[in-house]
């Protein structure tokens, strides 16, 4: 064995949802790569081998050469309080509170877990590099906090649950050289997480899961007396800007699955409606998602309005799970509670891989990477063209060299769907420019058909724009939205001329594309479109169809391609036309 290459830290999520793994080398943020998308099962809880494999491949490095492993949670620092909270929490539930302890105890068996999972990487099992155990919401905070463009003054974690708080408030006015003081705190299952993920379910969907499709219901929604009096009895915000979740309704010791109801039956019941009518939704689901949706928007806006109240903060991180719910993001961002709101990259769990590696590097007085790399995402995996070409060649489909950025804009503006795939994958919920299926915006018809022939997935649910950035203001409520993190309002001019991204409540989740994009190619693509056309936007969505993950490999748009209704098929400098399949 060589010697360890101390500067290099691995930071990893694993054994629970989003699996993910990210590798820091000497200051700098090399990879990180999310576990579905090489094992190919959409939110899989498998552990992150190939994640593992992926980054130390792109660093050129062996598990055995990593100075410190940084890992994402820390029940063995918090199982005292984390058993005296359960047990609080289920006083009339003895068996709810046997299962939340043997959970409980069972994280503390987190070390051997690891090391048998990692083995297979080592040369020797003595060669697990040192593990550095990183409470939860402190992995969230600092790949927030240090991926900021700003210097933050607070930052709100919230998300489903940690070892023991489901939402955390910091003061940061010290700075990067002290720790955060923590100012407050929820304890599970007092969780927004907790109540978006029950919603999801009682609507149908797998909670740590269809979350995001929920949102997609509530825009079709309207204020309802009846369901907002309802949802209230469960999550509700006080004068004093404190959310309050009735824990009597939920049932904690199933919140760590999805497999189980995450309410009580009483509550299931208070909150059961006619949802569906057939395969279809019904005005009551729109209704009851609007609602529910509302709430958790009141929620966040109180979380803030409370921060600002605590700290005298202007400049605020807002991350955790809940911060990947776009529009409570925009509607946060509009409401100028504060000067500066930052979500990071990845601000769910996956992200959370970042954050534990950024402990570790913070803990040994290392150089931390610097915040335009914490927020660039495209670090995953890449193909060079003579690997592609290898692929096609094998394939045996006829392709072209072309000039990919024109070809693609001409392909698109003459109203043809096509899938995108160009340098390093994307780390992260969203397609930026790397693994996209892109369309037209000009015509509502390419939503339809995207949905309908390619995606297969609900018809309500909406398509993002890519659009330059320095035209982003006329079209939408925003200047700036690099990472499609949040719903604004779109203009009169949006509505006019590219109604395939306006969704039905007059919104978009924009992604803004600026000159110093790295994904160079597909920001000129937006610009020969641009020229072509007029219209400064292509509609992007991920490169997957339904319950698959956003393709990784060459081989993985190959497959997607042939089973989708996509016309042509970029892969770096080559196309595949389906039209030349029957010539």
């Amino acid at each position: 064995m060589g010697p360890r290459h101390g500067a290099a830290v691995l930071g990893l999520s694993a054994l629970a949802h989003d699996p993910a793994a990210a590798l820091i080398i000497d200051g700098h943020l090399v990879a990180a790569v999310e576990e579905e998308r090489i094992n190919r099962q959409k939110r899989t809880q498998a552990f992150p081998a190939g994640a593992i494999a992926a980054v130390l491949d792109r660093g050129g490095l062996r598990l055995d050469d990593v100075g410190q492993i940084g890992y994402y949670w820390n029940d063995r620092g918090n199982l005292a309080r984390a058993l005296w909270k359960a047990a609080r929490q289920a006083p009339a539930n003895p068996s709810g509170f046997s299962q939340m302890a043997a959970q409980r105890l069972k994280g503390v068996t987190a070390p051997a877990v690891l090391r048998a999972r990692l083995r297979p990487f080592l040369a020797s099992e003595d060669a697990l590099p040192p593990v550095h155990f990183v409470d939860h919401h402190y992995s969230h905070l600092l790949a927030g906090w240090l991926s900021a463009p700003f210097t933050a003054d607070a930052a709100i974690v919230a998300d489903g649950r940690g070892e023991v708080c489901s939402t955390s408030l910091y003061d940061l006015s010290r700075g990067h050289g002290h720790a955060p003081r923590l100012i407050e705190s929820y304890p599970f299952p007092d969780s927004l997480g907790v109540f978006y993920g029950a919603v999801t379910q009682l609507l149908g969907y797998t909670a740590l899961h269809d979350e995001y499709k929920v949102m997609g219901l509530a825009s079709y929604g309207q204020p309802d007396a009846r369901w907002r009096e309802r949802i209230r009895s469960l999550l509700h915000t006080d004068s004093e800007d404190r959310y309050h979740l009735d824990v009597s309704f939920v049932r904690p010791e199933h919140c760590s699955g999805n497999e189980l109801p995450w309410l009580a039956p009483r509550a299931c019941s208070l909150l059961a409606g006619k949802f569906r009518e057939g395969d279809a939704w019904t005005q009551e689901a729109f209704d009851f998602a609007y609602a529910a949706q509302e709430a958790l928007e009141e929620a966040v806006l109180g979380l803030l309005r409370r921060t600002v109240k605590l700290t005298g903060a202007r400049r605020v991180i807002l991350t955790g799970g809940v911060a990947m719910n776009a529009a409570a993001v925009g509607k946060a961002r509009a409401s100028g509670i504060v000067e500066e709101l930052h979500v990071p990259l990845a601000p769910a769990d996956s992200g959370a891989s970042i954050g534990a590696a950024l402990a570790a590097v913070r803990s040994a007085g290392a150089a931390i990477p610097p915040a335009a790399e914490l927020v660039n995402p495209f670090l995953g995996p890449d193909y060079a063209d003579e690997v592609i070409e290898a692929t096609l060649l094998a394939s045996k489909l006829p392709f072209r060299r072309c000039d990919a950025p024109r070809r693609a804009a001409e392909s698109i503006a003459a109203g043809r769907l096509i899938g995108w795939f160009d340098g390093r994958m994307e780390f992260g919920e969203r397609a930026l420019g790397a693994r996209s299926i892109l369309g037209d915006p000009r015509s509502a018809a390419t939503r339809e058909r995207i949905n309908a022939s390619v995606k297969r997935r609900e018809s309500y649910r909406p398509f993002a724009p890519s659009v330059l950035e320095e035209h982003a203001s006329r079209y939408f409520a925003t200047s700036a939205n690099r990472r499609m993190g949040e719903i604004v309002r779109v203009t009169a001019a949006a509505r006019g001329e590219v109604p395939a991204v306006v969704h039905v409540d007059g919104t978009a989740r924009p992604q803004t594309v600026p000159q110093d994009w790295p994904a160079r190619t597909f920001r000129q693509l937006i610009e020969h479109f641009y020229a072509l056309t007029g219209v400064p936007m292509v509609v992007n969505t991920s490169f997957n169809v339904r319950d698959e993950p956003i393709v990784c490999t060459p081989e993985d748009a190959l497959r997607c391609f042939a089973v989708s209704g996509l016309d042509e098929l970029y892969l770096g400098p080559f196309v595949i036309d389906k039209a030349a399949f029957h010539e």
